[in-house]
């Protein structure tokens, strides 16, 4: 695949307050997941697989550090070399809105009308899948469309109020959108990836930069998605729709079952991430573990069961980690119990104390708190 004929977006601009504390001072995208990735991984290692090495990033401003500590030089996704492109774009734009300013258009315009490209690649942030681009982009190409978009069925508790629930036709054509999901079986969920030809999409946005409230990205292509007769692409592989903190604690859940552990991570396609050099992690004679992921660089003296441990942990003697994330450089001292939970970065947890929730509603730590007293809810 010639790189230079393709461009990519990253639309990062929503939030979803059901995140809690977890997106204050990072960006969804640079959520960890399964111990030693982002979320954001998934949509560069997608277009590095494919070939594509020109992306623009569209970030909220106000939490920025993160991204650029991830991605630094873009090594790791092909985004180093002289014929390589990424630039990050920040707005002060409102997780809850749907409008976006001028600034926000003018420079996108300018990376698309100067990066030559045929075919943009659309992605956004809040979908976790592992698809093979390459094969949209030939379907593309060969139906003659301005618009390609990508779905999956999804069972209706799985779907958002900001996901594009679409109507197909028989010759895979989207004809509509419907306003709601129904009350049972599937919907053709929108996977918020959309193949797009570069001088259209141009056209478009220019229109839309006219109006007096010019649309988010994502918005503007969901609409065009059916005044275009957008082409509609079927993934079948694993997919999770990243909307909560239910939702994001069971797709990390979801890879200590092997089956789509394999096909997220081990399909034709591989993940790519920063990366670390570290020791591996180191357990203690006296520790038990069942059925857990641990990433490098931990000590674990204690038992942990159907859990994700991240870098750098320590979990000491005596402590129990049952069905819970742990997010790097979190200490979980002698005796205490962490069940149904997700603990954030560089938390430390006093020797004795309980943390508890549900498998439905799993307790949230913030970053770099200290817990001396039980968290039950």
């Amino acid at each position: 695949m010639k790189i230079d004929k393709y461009s990519a977006i990253l639309g990062s601009t929503i939030g979803f307050h059901e995140m809690k504390s977890l997106t204050d001072t990072r960006p969804l995208a640079s959520l960890p997941f399964d111990g030693k990735y982002r979320l954001i991984d998934f949509q560069l290692s997608n277009l590095a697989n494919a070939g594509v090495r020109s992306v623009y990033g569209i970030f909220r401003g106000q939490n920025i550090r993160s991204i650029f500590d991830h991605i630094r030089s873009g090594r790791e996704w092909g985004l180093n070399t002289l014929l390589s492109h990424y630039f990050l774009g920040f707005y002060n734009a409102s997780m809850e809105s749907s409008t976006a300013d001028k600034d926000y258009y003018d420079q996108i315009l300018t990376y698309l009308k100067r990066s030559g490209s045929d075919q943009t690649i659309y992605m956004s942030c809040d979908i976790l899948c592992n698809i093979d681009l390459a094969q949209v982009i030939h379907l593309h190409n060969a139906n003659k469309r301005n618009l390609t978009v990508v779905y999956k069925k999804m069972p209706k508790e799985a779907v958002s109020s900001v996901n594009d629930i679409l109507e197909v036709d028989d010759s895979d054509t989207v004809v509509g959108h419907k306003s709601e999901a129904s009350n049972e079986g599937t919907e053709k969920m929108s996977a918020g990836i959309y193949i797009v030809n570069t001088p259209w999409l141009i056209e478009q946005m220019e229109a839309e930069a006219e109006k007096e409230a010019p649309r988010k990205l994502r918005y503007l292509l969901q609409d065009l998605t059916v005044s275009a007769q957008a082409l509609a692409f079927e993934y079948t592989g694993y997919l999770a729709n990243i909307l909560s903190i239910k939702s994001y604690y069971d797709a990390n859940m979801d890879m200590l079952d092997s089956q789509k552990f394999y096909s997220l991570l081990y399909s034709n396609q591989k993940v790519y991430t920063k990366v670390k050099n570290e020791e591996s992690t180191y357990f203690a004679n006296e520790s038990t573990v069942k059925n857990a992921q641990f990433a490098s660089g931990s000590i674990v003296k204690g038992n942990v069961e159907h859990s994700i441990i991240s870098r750098n942990c320590r979990v000491k003697e005596n402590s129990k980690v049952v069905n819970s994330i742990i997010f790097p450089k979190v200490i979980i001292g002698e005796g205490a119990v962490v069940e149904n939970a997700i603990i954030d970065k560089n938390v430390s947890i006093a020797p004795g104390v309980t943390i508890r929730g549900t498998k439905e509603n799993p307790v949230v730590i913030a970053k770099a708190t200290e817990i001396v007293e039980d968290v039950i809810q």
